[in-house]
């Protein structure tokens, strides 16, 4: 039997499990391995599995191959790649800049500050592209909440934004699974939005491939991207989500993303393939 080591982390409540210079090949079923893993009942429990895998390309720092806690492949987690970032941080006290290969292109990470187990780090998560246009009664949705306007983002994966008029009236697992079950076989991730001031925004969020999770790094820049397109904020802004706070800005063309990252333990597990 074979065993791991792992680090895991959080990014604003968001768990990840982090196996840095391991070949995720070296495993035959890693969808398999990363849904036992994720899982409380038979593994460590978090929202996702990351492997980080050296690349032959000088230019690149790190590959992340990041596993949803269903199993499913996801092509980026903006909180994922802060924590991976931290790990490579911690491990071999690399540059203030790395660039992470992701499913979705590269992101490039800056180290705002440091200590052991807590660091902010910074993220160039590239040009955010409107998604499909959709509404809610072409998806067959009811809700009973106050829906201000509706919109879809493509932040390297897709996320489907509702403004409301109050968080409080919003269930977001019922939300949620009711979009992403009338999306595409693909999903997508839901968000619920409640403009406070042009400065700050609350949000909530469903995953796919995990459910509700405390907070959604790729979620919280489509979610102020819209929110800007609206018009309802300014170029930069904090997104508060149940997990903590995340700083977003707009340079450029480019949304970055400013959050911690918080290192929970670390372990070794054997794998059963």
């Amino acid at each position: 039997m074979n065993s791991i080591n792992l680090k895991k982390y959080h990014g604003l409540g968001n768990e990840f499990l982090i196996a840095v210079a391991f070949s995720s090949r070296a495993i035959t079923n890693t969808s398999k391995v990363a849904k036992e893993l994720c899982d409380p009942s038979t593994g460590l429990g978090a929202d996702g599995l990351i492997f980080g895998v050296r690349h032959p390309d000088p230019a690149i720092d790190i590959q992340m191959i990041l596993f949803n806690a269903d199993g499913s492949r996801a092509e980026i987690s903006g909180n994922g790649v802060r924590c991976l970032a931290h790990e490579m941080y911690s491990e071999e006290g690399a540059e203030m800049e790395l660039h992470v290969l992701t499913d979705a292109g590269v992101r490039e990470t800056i180290l705002v500050s440091y200590t052991e187990d807590i660091a902010v780090i910074e993220v160039n998560m590239g040009e955010v592209k409107t998604g499909p246009s959709v509404t809610l009664s072409e998806l067959g949705i009811d809700t009973t909440f106050g829906v201000i306007q509706v919109g879809t983002a493509d932040v390297g994966n897709p996320h489907f934004v509702v403004e409301v008029d109050d968080l409080k009236k919003v269930s977001i697992e019922q939300f949620g699974l009711e979009v992403e079950s009338a999306w595409n076989r693909d999903g997508i991730n839901v968000h619920v939005l409640q403009v406070q001031n042009p400065q700050r925004v609350s949000l909530l969020t469903w995953e796919r491939g995990v459910g509700v999770t405390a907070a959604c790094g790729s979620g919280a820049i489509a979610a102020a991207y819209l929110a800007r397109e609206w018009n309802r904020v300014d170029d930069s802004l904090t997104v508060s989500m149940p997990g903590g706070d995340a700083l977003v800005s707009f340079r450029n063309q480019n949304a970055f993303l400013q959050g911690e990252s918080v290192c929970i333990g670390e372990f070794t597990v054997p794998i059963r393939d």
